[in-house]
């Protein structure tokens, strides 16, 4: 379906309650990376409680298909964005300059055009949000915002310096992040930031000034469809199991490592599973030489789901950085048994003792302790399910955390 308009839905609501947000984004769905599922969240719930108007502005990669089939706006002879789940995807031309880094094509006829319609379309009450400090993106939109004197919000997702398999990339991106990164922190109007691990690491590394935190809250439907039963699949042993990108700062590697260094009737009791995938994907693999680990390689939401509601033990091995990890909140909410480093911030939610395992550090002897205490004191996991669920519901209900984040931008 096609409209030959050029106005955006709230243009002439200039007396609506609520916000109207622009938020841009530099990779949407169905683009598999991981922060999609946060921007997604966010106007899903706006939308469902009735907070404003909601724009998104992304990067055309994995579009085509969405801009075929759904309603679509043709502005001055060309397809500038296209409407499904009654939200607004402004699609700008798009390229990357390395993997996972993108940018716009400013020479590109729709691009011009896409930023003359957003300057046309502006009214009382909008905010401009932008995600994470490493994308050229959310530099470019405090040029709009200041151009259009709108106020500018920044979520930061991160609570360390990115850290990747190649050094050279590593340094570049700390490069990065001492100049652009600093920049966005001083210059936005209201930082917001994923967890105290991200406030903490902007007033320590960046600026100091305040930010609020908003956490994500979680929403999991009671009907989740079993896939696979693991149970039937691997003769009742005791499930442990990791779920997350595949990534250097995840230390999947010494989850695996510290595995293959149980003892032998350990060993029998359990069956590691690893559910998705990255670039680490395939040298991990390796790692498990005897082939003992299950990888289920990639797995959409609903399916990953599945899994990890039928896992006993959930493994969190990461090193520093990343925000809060939400596979970590759905293990809790599912009451599996939580044996966590101190990083993502787990530390933020996970008292030892009290609702799991808190390690020490996220190096390979800690980790494979972390197992083995597990194993021994797998008893006490009804009681550890009932405190996390409690934490759940007190902090974590995704309605309640919408409502607070309205009350950060207003």
């Amino acid at each position: 379906m096609e409209k030959l308009q050029g106005e955006l839905f709230w243009k002439n609501k200039r007396d609506y309650p609520g916000v109207n947000i622009i938020q841009f984004m530099p990779y949407f769905p169905p683009h598999k990376w991981g922060l999609e599922t946060v921007w997604q969240e966010i106007w899903i719930n706006w939308k469902k409680n009735n907070l404003g108007n909601f724009i998104n502005v992304i990067t055309s990669f994995n579009q085509e298909l969405d801009l075929e089939q759904n309603e679509k706006i043709i502005y001055k002879n060309e397809i500038i964005w296209y409407k499904k789940d009654d939200i607004i995807h402004l699609v700008i031309p798009s390229f990357e300059i390395i993997n996972n880094f993108p940018m716009y094509k400013f020479w590109d006829k729709k691009t011009k055009l896409i930023f003359k319609y957003l300057k046309g379309n502006i009214v009382r009450e909008t905010r401009v949000i932008t995600h994470t400090r490493f994308f050229l993106t959310s530099l470019f939109w405090w040029i709009f915002a200041r151009k259009n004197k709108i106020k500018w919000i920044h979520i930061e997702h991160w609570s360390d310096y990115v850290k990747l398999s190649s050094k050279l990339k590593t340094n570049l991106s700390i490069i990065y992040d001492k100049i652009f990164g600093k920049w966005i922190f001083k210059k936005a109007d209201n930082v917001l930031a994923i967890s105290e691990a991200c406030k903490i690491f902007i007033n320590n590394e960046f600026v100091k000034r305040e930010v609020n935190v908003f956490y994500r809250g979680i929403e999991i439907s009671d009907n989740i469809k079993i896939t696979e039963n693991l149970k039937q699949k691997f003769n009742n042993k005791i499930i442990i199991w990791y779920i997350g990108r595949l990534y250097k700062w995840k230390n999947v590697e010494s989850l695996i490592k510290s595995f293959y260094l149980l003892d032998t009737e350990i060993k029998e009791k359990i069956q590691v599973v690893i559910v998705w995938d990255w670039e680490d994907f395939l040298r991990l693999k390796k790692l498990d030489i005897d082939n003992n680990i299950y990888f289920t390689w990639w797995k959409d939401f609903s399916d990953a789901l599945s899994y990890q509601k039928q896992f006993d033990i959930h493994i969190h091995p990461s090193s520093p950085g990343w925000w809060l990890a939400t596979t970590l909140l759905q293990a809790m909410y599912f009451g599996c048994f939580i044996v966590a480093t101190p990083n993502e911030w787990a530390k933020e939610v996970i008292v030892n003792d009290f609702n799991g395992i808190l390690l020490e550090n996220d190096n390979i002897l800690e980790i494979k302790n972390g197992i083995e205490k597990s194993i021994l004191n797998i008893d006490n996991k009804e009681k550890f399910s009932k405190n996390n669920f409690e934490i759940i519901e007190k902090k974590f209900k995704r309605e309640n955390n919408i409502l607070n984040l309205y009350n950060f931008i207003k």
